[in-house]
């Protein structure tokens, strides 16, 4: 049977280990079992209560421990594809979770980087002469055109007043 300071070694176990420890079989299942009956006693006395009180905090702190730790491995195995180890059926679920979150999160962002910034819309205000840009492609504007450009090409031309942004 279950015991409090059974419950408090395991907590010690995973608090003093960086790794995630290997729970008992069916550890939460039998911790619940251990605090029903407790709580079930007729003639509980004032320990009993503080030993069921005491007991609930260390499995607080175990399943605090025990999340961020699965968290931090979720992290890593998304980076780097290793595989969790001593997880128990709900934590391998919220490890499952936590990784494909990480992943789409991170295909995200390297996506958003990977885009094209969006070009400004900007309409001509004065014609000029054809001319070639610093990006080496052939520019021809004239007054009253709507055009897209790039930025620092726009950023000059706004400047000389030759164009402005379309509303």
């Amino acid at each position: 049977m279950l015991t409090f300071e059974a419950i408090r070694n395991v907590e010690r176990d995973e608090r003093e280990n960086k790794k995630l420890q290997k729970l008992p079989d069916n550890f939460f299942d039998t911790v619940r079992d251990y605090l029903k009956k407790k709580e079930e006693m007729k003639d509980k006395s004032s320990l009993d209560a503080l030993e069921i009180e005491n007991a609930k905090n260390t499995v607080k702190r175990l399943l605090d421990m025990r999340e961020k730790k699965v968290i931090e491995i979720a992290i890593m195995s998304s980076r780097t594809g290793l595989a969790a180890e001593n997880l128990t059926d709900e934590e391998k679920r919220l490890f499952e979770q936590a990784v494909t979150s990480l992943k789409d999160f991170r295909d995200n962002i390297y996506a958003q980087m990977k885009k094209e910034p969006a070009e400004t819309v900007y309409k001509v205000k004065k014609s000029m002469p054809d001319f070639v840009g610093p990006d080496m492609k052939n520019y021809s504007i004239r007054e009253n055109d709507v055009i897209s450009l790039p930025k620092d090409l726009a950023d000059l031309l706004i400047k000389e007043n030759i164009i402005e942004k379309a509303e």
